[in-house]
């Protein structure tokens, strides 16, 4: 019995004796430009420095109109679930950065 056992397991350990073929390849991508910018306002400083490199303009300007409250939460959603390395100091810029922000024209955007 011990013999059979030893047969299969040096058996299976012949198939290990070369290294797997694996390949790799560099891949690099390119991320598309945002040619839209910020606009002036207060806070944002604060919104460039804790919050473009996880979000473009773009992005931003795109977002629907909420409270000052839920700008909190968002802010607050984004350090505490997703870590986002967010200064506690610079939410209240932030969230005043993006309540000025709903307040221009679509155009201003």
């Amino acid at each position: 019995m011990r013999a059979a056992a030893a047969l299969i397991l040096a058996l299976a350990l012949a198939g290990c004796d070369s290294a797997p073929k694996v390949v790799f390849a560099d891949a690099s991508i390119t991320l598309p430009d945002d040619p839209i910018d910020l606009p002036e306002g207060p806070g944002r400083d604060a919104v460039i420095e804790n919050c473009t490199a996880c979000h473009s303009p773009s992005t931003m300007l795109q977002q629907p109109k909420v409270s000052a409250e839920k700008w909190e939460s968002i802010v607050g959603k984004m350090r505490k679930l997703y870590k986002a390395p967010v200064d506690e100091a610079a939410v209240p810029a932030i969230v005043a950065y993006m309540m000025h922000v709903q307040s221009l024209p679509e155009a201003s955007r």
